[in-house]
C-alpha cells in the first residue's frame, strides 16, 4: 500500500510561513540562550563536588544522598509542568517564575545551620530548576527548525558542558579555601541575570485567554501524583536493606503504595485533566516512545559517575576537594567536543539516529571500566574511560530529545521536551537510590567486619562512617586504615557494578529508533 505525500492549502502554508517570521531569534536572543545554558550548567554541575563535603560539616554522611534528592524530586515532579505551564501562560513567564524559585531556594540552602533545612532548600532550589532547563531547551525548538535546531543545540550544549568543567574545579576551590554556602550564594546574581535576559530578549508570542482560564488547563492534580508516587518510591529504594529490611512493613508500604499511585497517575492523566502533563497518545509514535523511555535510562547512567568519582578521590586517594573536581574533567570535556560534533553532523547530514547508537555503545564501553577501579588504578586509566563514556555523553544528551522532538506534532514540542527531562531526571533519582543504597547496604556490612576486628578503635570507626574525611586525620593503625578505605572501595565497587545492567539497557532501547529525516524547513 502507498501513501500519497499531501501538501498543506497555499493560505494556510502562508499563514505558518508569517508566524514563523515573527518568532525568527536575533543574533542577540541566540547569544542569550547560550549565556542561560553557561549559567545552568555552573550551578547544576557544582552539586557532584561538594556534597561530601557539606554532608561531612554536618557530620551526616549517610544521609548525603538526600542533598541531591531533595534536589532531584521536585525537579523532577514540576518539569512536565513547565512545559504545559508554558504553553498556557507563555515562554519568558515560565522562564522568569522560574529564576525566582531557585534564587529563593538558593538563599535558604546558603544560611542552612541543619540538614533537614538544606534538604528543603535544595528542593525549592529544584521547583526553580526544573523550569530552568526545560524553558531553554523549548524556546529553542520554538525559534529553530528541525535541521538549524541540531547545530543550536550542540551549540548551547556545548556552553552547558564548558561550564560544567569550570564549575567542578570552582565547587572544589570553594570547598578547599572557603565555605560550601558560598556554592549557593553564587546562584543569586545566577537568578537575576537569567531572568533580565529571558525578559528582555526573548521574543515569543504569550498565549491568549483569562487568567482563570490558563489555571484550569493546568494539570495540578497529575503533579500531585506524580510527586507523591516518586518521594513513596525513592524511600523505599534509600531504605530498604540499610534503615529496615526489605521485607519490613515500612519499606514494602512505601514501595506498594508509591506503585499503586503511578498506575492512578496513568488513570487520572487518560480520563481528567483538559491538558494532561503526559498525553498518553504521544507513546503510539514509536521514536517518541523509546526516547520516553531510554531518557529514563540514561539519566540514570550518566548521573553516577559525576557523583561517585569525586568521592571516591576524596576518600581512596586522599585528594583535595580541586583535585577531585578535576578528575572529572575529561568526562565533561570530551563531553562538550562530542555534542558541538553532533550538532554539526546532524544539521549537515539530516540524521540523528546514528549518534545516538554510536553513544550508547561509547557510555556502555565507558562506564563499565568504572568497576575495575581502585587504589592503585593509573591516571591513564580515569582519564581514558572518563573520555569515552563523556564522547558518548554527549551525542546522546541532545539527539536524544531531538529524537523525540522531531516525530512529535509541533503542537506537542514542549509536553514531548518536558516530558523526555522528566523521564531523565527520574533516572538520576532512581540510581541515586538504588547506588547509593547499594553502596551503603555494602559499606554497613565491611564497617561491621572491620569493628568486630578492631573493637578497641569501634568510636573511631563510628565517626570516619559518619564522616569519611575523618579518615585521613585521625590517628588509626595503618592495618585499620587499610582496611576502612577497601570498605570505602568496596561499597563504590558495588555501585559501579548495579550500573552496568542500566548501560546495556540504554543501548537496546536505542537501537530500536527508526530513521525521520529532518526538513531543511
Amino acid at each position: 500500500m502507498s501513501v500519497v505525500a499531501t501538501r498543506d492549502p497555499p493560505e494556510l502554508e502562508e499563514s505558518r510561513e508569517e508566524a514563523r517570521k515573527k518568532i525568527q531569534p536575533s543574533i542577540l536572543s541566540s547569544l542569550s540562550i547560550c549565556l542561560l545554558m553557561f549559567l545552568i550548567g555552573l550551578y547544576t554541575t557544582m552539586d557532584a563536588v561538594i556534597y561530601v563535603p557539606i554532608a561531612n560539616s554536618f557530620n551526616a554522611l549517610p544521609e548525603a544522598a538526600w542533598i541531591i534528592n531533595g534536589y532531584l524530586i521536585t525537579t523532577t515532579a514540576l518539569q512536565p509542568v513547565y512545559g504545559k505551564l508554558s504553553d498556557i501562560v507563555g515562554r519568558s513567564q515560565a522562564m522568569a517564575a522560574a529564576s525566582l524559585l531557585l534564587l529563593v531556594g538558593s538563599i535558604i540552602s546558603a544560611t542552612a545551620h541543619t540538614m533537614f533545612a538544606l534538604i528543603f532548600g535544595r528542593a525549592i532550589q529544584g521547583l526553580g530548576s526544573a523550569g530552568m532547563y526545560t524553558m531553554v531547551n523549548i524556546i529553542i525548538a520554538d525559534y529553530y527548525d528541525e535541521r538549524a535546531r541540531g547545530r543550536f543545540m550542540g551549540i548551547a550544549s556545548g556552553m552547558w558542558s564548558l561550564s560544567s568543567s569550570g564549575a567542578v574545579v570552582l565547587g572544589g576551590v570553594i570547598v578547599q579555601y572557603s565555605t560550601w554556602r558560598v556554592a549557593f550564594w553564587i546562584n543569586v546574581p545566577i537568578c537575576l541575570i537569567a531572568a533580565l535576559v529571558v525578559l528582555s530578549t526573548v521574543r515569543l508570542p504569550v498565549p491568549s485567554g483569562t487568567l482563570a482560564e490558563k489555571v484550569r488547563r493546568i494539570d495540578f492534580g497529575g503533579s500531585a501524583l506524580s510527586l507523591l508516587a516518586i518521594v513513596l518510591i525513592l524511600l523505599a529504594l534509600s531504605w530498604g536493606g540499610r534503615d529496615y529490611a526489605w521485607g519490613s512493613a515500612t519499606v514494602v508500604c512505601c514501595l506498594v503504595f508509591g506503585i499503586l499511585l503511578v498506575l492512578l497517575f496513568i488513570v487520572y492523566e487518560h480520563r481528567v485533566p483538559l491538558e494532561p502533563l503526559l498525553p498518553l497518545r504521544l507513546l503510539r509514535t514509536r521514536n517518541v516512545a523509546l526516547s520516553f523511555a531510554a531518557h529514563l535510562v540514561f539519566g540514570a547512567i550518566t548521573y553516577a559517575p559525576l557523583m561517585f568519582i569525586p568521592q571516591w578521590s576524596l576518600v581512596v586517594r586522599n585528594t583535595t576537594p580541586i583535585t577531585s573536581g578535576l578528575y572529572t574533567l575529561p568526562f565533561t570535556l570530551s563531553e562538550f567536543v562530542s555534542v558541538v560534533v553532533s550538532g554539526v553532523w546532524v544539521t549537515r547530514h539530516g540524521r540523528f539516529r546514528e549518534c545516538v547508537w554510536l553513544g550508547s555503545g561509547l557510555l556502555l564501553s565507558g562506564l563499565t571500566p568504572l568497576i575495575l577501579l581502585d587504589r592503585q588504578s593509573s591516571l591513564g586509566y580515569i582519564i581514558g574511560f572518563q573520555v569515552v563514556a563523556g564522547l558518548g555523553f554527549g551525542l546522546c544528551i541532545q539527539t536524544l530529545i531531538l529524537t523525540a522532538q522531531v516525530s512529535a506534532k509541533d503542537s506537542d514540542v514542549a509536553s514531548v521536551t518536558s516530558v523526555c527531562l522528566f523521564m531523565r531526571s527520574l533516572g538520576a533519582i532512581l540510581v541515586v537510590a538504588v547506588l547509593t543504597s547499594v553502596n551503603g547496604n555494602r559499606l554497613t556490612r565491611e564497617f561491621a567486619r572491620i569493628t568486630r576486628a578492631y573493637p578497641e578503635y569501634a568510636h573511631d570507626i563510628a565517626l570516619v562512617y559518619e564522616n569519611q574525611s575523618l579518615i585521613h586525620s585521625l590517628a588509626l593503625p595503618p592495618d585499620l586504615f587499610d582496611s576502612l578505605v577497601n570498605a570505602f572501595m568496596e561499597g563504590m565497587r558495588a555501585a559501579f557494578t548495579a550500573l552496568i545492567p542500566f548501560s546495556a539497557l540504554f543501548l537496546l532501547l536505542v537501537s530500536g529508533i527508526k530513521h525521520k529525516p529532518l526538513p531543511k524547513k
